[in-house]
């Protein structure tokens, strides 16, 4: 029963965890540089095409960030704009990211018109906070000007965009995101897009993505190729706080189960000390026969690990069982204001690790009737003797 609990905790967590990581995952990058010192870093078109030709990674996008003050109407809020190159939509997994409209960042067809042909890509929170009624209604981002004076009437350069989409973002980033062109980026901020950044942004392919080992040795590799004086974070490293929040609480629930599955070995000791009570003129006849003292403690101690053995595979065995019923049917309904089936995901090592704590404890378990076992027989032994 312990170990069915733990398999079935141990997989609603790792459900969970999948669940509100998800959205991460389509987002994020798989890996990202940023300057140690400063906000913005400057890396050589050498240097850019020697970590595009590293082995599995995929694409390598260039970003640049800057707040500004998004105008829609009356409304005005401050948002984070981000400012992509070419690559960005080859980065970003943006189909499963829309909830409206056509993502692009430049519309030919209106600069032919002579129209606004700027386009940006809105954050789903942030059209909500600014009540956008139509996507193709234009916005404006006002961002201060760094060369005009501090009493000048033009102290704010202003650009106007045409909304394209609408995305879903993770929750931190949903309500103040826009995504602009890194040419237009480059204008508001008096930067030039093609020497200065923020962050480069790294997809690896699929085969790197499924091995931890190639994804470590990976960012190894781009560690020393960028030097000290830039940083190269993984998906986990970009949300340290989130990450560390939701592996406390799943070890912390792990230590707790297995601290009442401590308890419960107890029941062993129970059960195998009544045997070696119930058994112990056997344990004579085996002494009599020529068996050694310390074969007969051998003999309860591995009566003990055999029954915890066996107990934990028929345990985890009924566990991964509900964890697969649960994932094909969803008999498990969460409950609150959105019904939804309860997410579970079974993991390998999750199932490894059940099996050798419970083995251990069972072993551990088995050690003082074990040692009962060969007192009481050679005690026995004695007083028959006598």
């Amino acid at each position: 029963m312990g170990a069915l609990a733990l398999v079935v905790l141990m997989s609603a967590l790792n459900g969970f965890e999948t669940s509100i990581f998800s959205l991460y995952q389509k987002s994020d990058p798989d890996f990202k540089i940023t300057a140690v010192k400063g906000k913005t870093m400057r890396i050589s078109d050498q240097t850019l095409a020697k970590l595009r030709r590293m082995p599995g990674v995929e694409v390598v996008s260039r970003t640049l960030e800057g707040k500004s003050i998004l105008q829609y109407g009356d409304q005005q809020t401050v948002c984070k704009v981000v400012g992509v190159d070419e690559y960005f939509f080859k980065r970003i997994q943006m189909d499963s990211l829309i909830t409206a409209g056509k993502p692009m960042l430049y519309d030919s067809q209106r600069d032919s018109l002579g129209g606004v042909s700027s386009m940006a890509i809105l954050s789903e929170g942030l059209v909500y906070r600014l009540g956008v009624g139509k996507i193709d209604e234009p916005i404006s981002l006002l961002v201060v000007d760094k060369t005009a004076g501090v009493h000048s009437a033009d102290a704010l350069k202003t650009q106007i965009f045409i909304p394209s989409a609408i995305v879903q973002l993770p929750e931190e980033e949903n309500d103040h995101t826009v995504f602009i062109s890194a040419k237009d980026a480059g204008y508001l901020y008096d930067m030039d897009p093609k020497i200065e950044l923020t962050a480069l942004e790294f997809r690896v392919n699929n085969v790197t993505r499924g091995s931890n080992i190639k994804m470590w040795g990976l960012q190894k590799q781009l560690e020393k190729m960028v030097g000290n004086k830039f940083a190269v974070f993984n998906q986990q490293q970009q949300h340290p706080i989130m990450y560390k929040m939701f592996n406390t609480e799943k070890w912390i629930s792990f230590a707790i189960l297995t601290f009442v599955l401590m308890l419960i070995s107890f029941n062993l000791v129970g059960a195998l000390t009544l045997m070696v009570l119930d058994k112990r003129n056997d344990f004579v006849l085996f002494r009599n026969l020529g068996m050694q003292e310390s074969m007969v403690g051998w003999i309860v101690f591995w009566e003990g690990v055999w029954v915890s053995i066996c107990g934990s595979l028929i345990g985890v065995g009924l566990g991964v069982l509900l964890v697969f019923v649960q994932q094909k049917t969803g008999i498990v309904q969460t409950q609150g204001t959105f019904n939804m089936s309860y997410p579970v995901e079974l993991r390998f090592w999750d199932v490894i690790l059940i099996l050798a704590l419970n083995v251990a404890l069972g072993a551990c378990s088995a050690i003082i009737p074990a040692r009962r076992a060969t007192v009481l027989s050679n005690q026995t032994r004695v007083i028959a003797q006598k």
